[in-house]
């Protein structure tokens, strides 16, 4: 039996701060560990380690990565069952039932605290250059949304929204029809990308690769593309079927995909900055661009159009150093818990999660 990996992202550096998916991701899991601690603890490489010796036993697993660092992972969810995540900042997350579906292993409880007292100076300083340097990368974010939004306005002024309600009313009765599956579906809210200190990263190819039918959704901002797969999205839960909502890793507030696994489809915004073009017999691409939109709108608004593109992306690519320096002072941080930690007490934790896992 083949072993199914998923990637996605539970968290973002958004327009709107860090924005956190973890309650909903984790809502309908029996089991989770929850993994306290400082940096430099090891909570990353423990799930990494547990999460490698699962996928050669054969479980079925989804990573949840870190949108601060690209070689870190905040948590792994087993099966369907039963996760390991990190819970501490950004993405806090503390224990809903304690002892009954929850635990909370405390990483920290290894460290030598007499190792750490006279660095004291040195890692609170570091701590605030991290907090300040998050401060203005969302900085950007936030005002390359406000430029983004003028950026959709100028094709907004000019949609035909009665075609566009109607692509979505076809669309659903082509997907969903009449199809029922039960009362109510359960919905499943995560990122399948991020924007990182390395720049915008996806697992795109990774979450549709087995999925046969791949509705593409091509356009413009503002184009409507979000609001045709929110429509699809609601009809889905309504019909019953589980359905998962994949976010903007920029703009939490809209929509990049949604995946029916019950009926095996995908709709997806195929634009960049992740270009999906048709490559199978069940690709199908619905250009919101060339349906709802006057054929010459690019060229009548090209300097406009062409000046604020620009400018986004000069406030995108402003905030994204700001992640990288982050990132470097974190890990200049955690080298001082990392000497003061005792790692085979990990390792005896280690041994614990696995036992517990395999029960």
């Amino acid at each position: 039996m083949t072993v199914k990996i998923k990637n996605i992202y539970a968290g973002s550096n958004t327009s709107l701060g860090f924005y956190s998916f973890y309650d909903n991701v984790l809502s309908s899991l029996q089991r989770i560990f929850i993994l306290k601690g400082g940096p430099g603890t090891g909570k990353s490489t423990l799930i990494k380690k547990i999460a490698g010796k699962l996928q050669n036993e054969g479980y079925n697993l989804t990573y949840l990565h870190c949108s601060s660092d690209i070689g870190s992972l905040d948590g792994v969810i087993v099966g369907d069952n039963i996760a390991i995540v990190d819970g501490t900042a950004p993405h806090i997350i503390d224990p809903k039932l304690p002892a009954i579906t929850d635990e909370i292993i405390n990483l920290g409880s290894f460290l030598n605290r007499e190792k750490l007292l006279p660095h004291k100076k040195e890692i609170s300083e570091i701590k605030e250059q991290i907090s300040l340097h998050y401060k203005k990368a969302y900085e950007f974010f936030r005002k390359a949304k406000e430029i983004h939004d003028q950026w959709e306005e100028i094709y907004l002024k000019e949609m035909n929204f009665k075609l566009a309600d109607e692509v979505a009313k076809n669309l659903i009765k082509f997907i969903i029809g009449n199809r029922k599956n039960k009362d109510k579906g359960l919905r499943k809210d995560m990122f399948f990308g991020a924007i990182t200190p390395e720049g915008p990263v996806n697992f795109y190819d990774n979450l549709i690769k087995d999925i046969t039918t791949k509705f593409i959704i091509k356009g413009r901002p503002g184009t409507g593309k979000s609001t045709l797969m929110k429509k699809i999205a609601k009809a889905s839960l309504e019909a019953g079927f589980d359905t998962e909502v994949f976010h903007c890793a920029f703009d939490p507030e809209s929509l990049d995909m949604v995946i029916i696994p019950k009926l095996d489809v995908v709709i997806l915004d195929g634009t960049a900055p992740h270009v999906i073009n048709p490559a199978a017999p069940m690709d199908i691409v619905i250009d919101m661009y060339t349906l709802c939109l006057p054929i010459d709108i690019d060229n009548r608004k090209k300097e406009e159009l062409e000046a604020v593109e620009k400018e986004f992306n000069q406030m995108i690519a402003k905030g994204i150093p700001h992640l990288k320096e982050a990132n470097i002072l974190h890990k200049t941080m955690e080298k001082y818990y990392i000497g003061a930690m005792d790692f085979s007490k990990v390792d005896e934790v280690e041994k614990y999660l696995l036992e517990e896992i395999k029960l």
